[in-house]
Parts: C-alpha cells; sequence; structure tokens
C-alpha cells in the first residue's frame, strides 16, 4: 500500500470561520462543517472540511482558494453541466466523500448550483469570481483570527472550543 501523501496543514493560517451547511443529497443524514482559513503573511485563502454530523469519511486537507478558482473557470468555459466528480482533482487524499462534500460547500458558497433540468449535475454561478472578495469581507468584519501554532493534527473539540470563544 502506498502512503498517502503529505496533505497541506494549517500552520501559517489562521482560522476565518467555520460555517454549516446541507450535503447535496435530500437524503442524506447530517450536515457538513467546513472552515475558511486564511494565511497569515501572504493573506491568500483556503478551504477545508471539518466535520460529517453523520457517517462518511473525508480529508481535512487545505484546499487553496486559488485552484478552487482555476477548477471553477476551467469548468465554466466548457459551459457544460458537471459532476462534483470534477473536484476531485483538488484533494491529495481519496476519500470516495471528498468531492461530493466539497461541491456541497461550494452551493453553500454560491460558487456553483444544481442543474435545473439534470438531477445530480452542477453547474458554476456567473459570479464565481467574486467568492474572494467575499471572503476578504469576512476578514475585515472578523473580530479576531485565530492562528493555527503546532502543525500536529488538531483534536476536533478545541476546534470547537476555538470558535465558541470567538
Amino acid at each position: 500500500m502506498q502512503p498517502q501523501p503529505r496533505i497541506h496543514d494549517k500552520v501559517g493560517y489562521c482560522l476565518v470561520e467555520t460555517l454549516i451547511c446541507n450535503k447535496l443529497s435530500e437524503r442524506a443524514e447530517g450536515k457538513l462543517h467546513y472552515q475558511i482559513w486564511q494565511h497569515q503573511e501572504d493573506k491568500s485563502f483556503g478551504i477545508s472540511l471539518c466535520k460529517n454530523e453523520s457517517s462518511g469519511g473525508f480529508s481535512a486537507e487545505l484546499i487553496q482558494v486559488t485552484d478552487i478558482l482555476q477548477c471553477l473557470a476551467n469548468l465554466k468555459a466548457t459551459e457544460k453541466p458537471f459532476h462534483a466528480t470534477a473536484f476531485k482533482s483538488l484533494f491529495s487524499g481519496k476519500s470516495a466523500n471528498n468531492h461530493c462534500f466539497l461541491a456541497a460547500v461550494f452551493v453553500d458558497q454560491k460558487l456553483v448550483q444544481p442543474h435545473p433540468m439534470t438531477e445530480r449535475l452542477l453547474e458554476v454561478d456567473v459570479h464565481f469570481e467574486l467568492w474572494v472578495n467575499q471572503l476578504e469581507d469576512l476578514v475585515s468584519t472578523d473580530k479576531e483570527i485565530t492562528p493555527t501554532k503546532t502543525s500536529k493534527k488538531r483534536p476536533e473539540k478545541e476546534i470547537e472550543n476555538e470558535v465558541h470563544q470567538a
């Protein structure tokens, strides 16, 4: 068995916000929790999945917003609806749920929407490129952003406590 490539840790990043969204399938139980991060030096943004309220594994790796926007631009250029599998390349982790959970986050962030005529297909929102402005607005309205100090995987409880204290 090949070792999984090292995922991008969150050292040097500050937690901006933890959000909750619905899954894409109406039959799915529980909600998804995800986090928006900002790098302390270059001010770039990243996003990561952090909790599934029901069963199903996922990768909590940080995905760069620039990579997300490039992927969405490529999909938008085709002018065709697509499946959530189009987001597989954004992850180094190989969980079968990664791309579907990320698609749910993108729907919540209004980057994509379900295709109106074809179930299980998505389309890129015409204003997806404005997402960075929305993320910057989050930072300017937040009182305090929590920097990450270690490269160890932090327990979910610790992250939840930070979010509740903010």
